[in-house]
């Protein structure tokens, strides 16, 4: 497929709904890119952009897509104006849609412990490439609720897999005492 980092990010960011209170950092479109390159590569073995996503302090990256929205630094995008010009085969544009519908509920730093916890981020110093074929692997055991296609055998990405990156990832969270606040960071409630 190879379309560009910067063209998906750009889809992720005119998916965003400004008018219903919805925003989005340059942390949390980092991490969305990474989710939809995954699944993408776990449901149709190819990736859905082109360039490499690098193990940085904060997770996986695509620097270019970074140094785009860098000037935002912590605030949220600015995204009137941007329009999706990627055209997707359709099952392709719906494992997208899912995939964001699930990503982007949560919020920057609960996706950013997401890749902390589980998959190839973990196995990668800094300033390292996350190979694809890892990411796919990875990938492969993970998948979206409802009828995403998936390969046969891949364990459910339900409450049951959300409890136990909570329980994995929960003591690793500084300055938040209370397990419960905790819970509806990651939910993004």
């Amino acid at each position: 497929m190879g379309f560009k980092a910067l063209d998906i990010a750009r889809k992720i960011l005119s998916r965003v709904d400004v008018e219903h209170g919805d925003t989005i950092s340059n942390l949390k479109l980092q991490k969305l890119l990474y989710f939809v390159q995954g699944f993408h590569l776990a449901s149709y073995g190819q990736a859905l952009f082109e360039e490499d996503m690098i193990a940085w302090t904060y997770g996986p990256v695509v620097p270019k897509v970074y140094d785009t929205y860098k000037k935002y630094r912590r605030r949220d995008i600015n995204t009137a104006g941007i329009t999706d010009e990627v055209e997707l085969k359709p099952q392709e544009e719906a494992l997208f849609d899912k995939v964001y519908l699930e990503y982007s509920r949560y919020s920057a730093v609960a996706l950013m412990q997401m890749t902390h916890t589980a998959g190839p981020w973990r196995n990668h110093n800094v300033g390292e490439v996350l190979p694809k074929d890892e990411i796919r692997n990875y990938f492969l055991t993970l998948q979206l609720p409802d009828d995403v296609p998936s390969v046969a055998g891949v364990q459910l990405f339900d409450d049951s897999y959300m409890q136990r990156l909570i329980t994995l990832s929960a003591p690793s969270w500084k300055g938040i005492a209370d397990a419960d606040v905790w819970v509806h960071e990651l939910r993004g409630e």
